[in-house]
């Protein structure tokens, strides 16, 4: 906390290494980063919250700082009083006040005010869980072209029918295009995705998976589909 209430050199250059207290969903961790805006980069450990590309994302909160690399800890990095390897599930970033990533990567929340990449597909939450019913449309009155659960472990896939979702809780993907071939390859695209590379790790193992996702997942394979 002391951190907090330290003044930073603004006439030399400055990295700032650490791995900042956490709070409640990343909050704490936020204010640390904030607080090193003016160093020329910040390296921080953080929680999985800061992977997360979804529109409420608490990444999108940094001021003044451009996220150049992100990349989760390798199994059991930590070690505890007792010298024991504790497995805690987080990710390293690098920011920096001058430099930007030139590898492009999709913002949804640039793009939450509007229904990005229409001319392929719509994406829908559904779910029939307590409390978080939603999008029943494509549940009960319509088909969607395929489903794919929000949450797993290990490895997921996407399904034909709600009923196969895993917890009732899911997304559905409707392809807009009357184009049969191009999703034929959509189709054939989302079906061979690794959606542990996309998805966010949370801290008991489990992957959640959201729009955001989704429309990363085909923004990396558009030129796939331009191409054939």
């Amino acid at each position: 906390m002391r951190f907090l209430n330290y003044k930073l050199p603004t006439h030399q250059k400055v990295i700032c290494l650490g791995n900042p207290p956490f709070g409640h969903r990343g909050v704490m961790a936020l204010e640390f980063i904030n607080h090193a805006r003016s160093c020329d980069f910040v390296c921080f450990i953080l929680p999985m919250f800061f992977e997360s590309q979804g529109k409420g994302s608490i990444k999108y909160r940094v001021k003044g700082l451009n996220l150049l690399y992100s990349e989760r800890l390798e199994k059991n990095a930590f070690i505890d009083f007792k010298n024991k390897e504790v497995d805690v599930h987080c990710v390293f970033q690098i920011w920096s006040k001058k430099h930007q990533n030139k590898k492009s990567e999709f913002s949804w929340y640039k793009n939450r005010h509007k229904e990005p990449f229409g001319e392929y597909i719509k994406v829908f939450t559904v779910s029939l869980a307590k409390n978080r019913e939603c999008g029943k449309e494509w549940i009960f009155n319509q088909k969607a072209s395929f489903y794919i659960s929000s949450t797993f472990y290990k490895s997921t896939q996407i399904v034909e029918n709600f009923e196969e979702v895993k917890y009732q809780s899911g997304i559905a993907v409707v392809f807009t295009s009357t184009n049969k071939a191009l999703n034929t390859k959509l189709k054939k695209l989302f079906k061979e995705i690794d959606w542990t590379k996309y998805a966010s790790l949370a801290t008991n193992s489990c992957y959640h998976l959201g729009k955001s996702h989704i429309f990363q997942a085909l923004y990396d394979h558009l030129n796939s589909l331009k191409d054939n």
